[in-house]
């Protein structure tokens, strides 16, 4: 193998660009005159040409990947900026959507507060509500040291849902009349709209999950109701159980074959899914 000889590198060099100067000149001066340029010129400047844009293919492709990276580099940080603002946007409807509901329960709160005027009340606001105990049972921020006792009416959403069961000194469990567990302490109550003389007792002693409506049994009378007729505490029996407190309306009614054990179906006068502010009744004012 025949050795690298510098020498001859450095002549051809020298020559090419001794080459490439003259021409260089000699368009100069053909410039300056209008003249063409000779046809060795024109073949060393499209070589030379040739020659650039050779050597700037690479340098222009890599520009263009760039701009390219950085266009897709914007695009990302604005597509993310959109999404920040699109999430933003949700938490936003998602905390008006709940104020206006919060909003919702505070005027029904209020309403119910002005039809209970002849009532003794305490009113407490949910603290805790177990999804996998839903429809038994909540806790309340009221407790003994408040006057709360167990036994003691609650109501809420304009009916009443439940009792206390529970009465620590800041707090007091309310089991809820929804609850599938049933009605430990029942409530007597009252149907129809006439005199106390002529109305039909009864007693809530369950709940129907399918029909969602209370059940009221041991009714007093075989009088027919018609649907929509109302349900009322009777603040008969022993216990914390004021009277004239709406339960709810009546569904319709059901009984076996031999007709003795009837039952009315009520549906719940208030909201039991959505429960936030409750009014625990102590005491009917003046009386029972």
């Amino acid at each position: 193998m025949k050795k690298f000889n510098l020498s001859k590198l450095i002549i051809i060099a020298l020559i090419i660009i001794i080459a490439a100067m003259s021409a260089i000149v000699i368009s100069a001066k053909n410039f300056k005159s209008d003249r063409e340029p000779s046809a060795m010129t024109q073949t060393i400047n499209d070589g030379t040409g040739f020659v650039d844009r050779v050597l700037a293919a690479p340098i222009h492709f890599v520009q263009d990947r760039a701009n390219q990276v950085g266009n897709l580099l914007a695009t990302y940080k604005q597509n993310a900026s959109l999404k920040t603002q699109l999430s933003q946007s949700k938490d936003d409807a998602n905390k008006v959507k709940g104020l206006e509901s919060e909003n919702a329960e505070l005027k029904k709160a209020l309403k119910l507060q002005e039809t209970l005027t002849d009532y003794q009340t305490v009113a407490a606001n949910v603290i805790t509500r177990n999804p996998t105990s839903w429809n038994d049972t909540l806790v309340i921020d009221r407790g003994s040291n408040d006057g709360l006792k167990t036994g003691m009416l609650v109501m809420a959403n304009g009916g009443v849902i439940g009792r206390v069961t529970q009465a620590n000194k800041n707090s007091s469990k309310v089991s809820l009349l929804s609850s599938s567990k049933g009605i430990e302490d029942k409530i007597p109550v009252r149907l129809g709209n006439g005199d106390a003389d002529e109305a039909t007792y009864g007693i809530l002693a369950g709940y129907d999950s399918q029909q969602k409506a209370y059940i009221i049994s041991q009714l007093t009378t075989q009088d027919k109701f018609a649907k929509g007729s109302q349900v009322f505490t009777s603040g008969l029996g022993s216990g914390e159980s004021p009277r004239d407190l709406l339960i709810g309306t009546v569904l319709g009614e059901k009984e076996d074959e031999q007709g003795l054990n009837r039952q009315i179906y009520v549906k719940p006068a208030s909201n039991l899914y959505d429960v936030r502010f409750v009014f625990v009744i102590q005491r009917m004012i003046g009386g029972n």
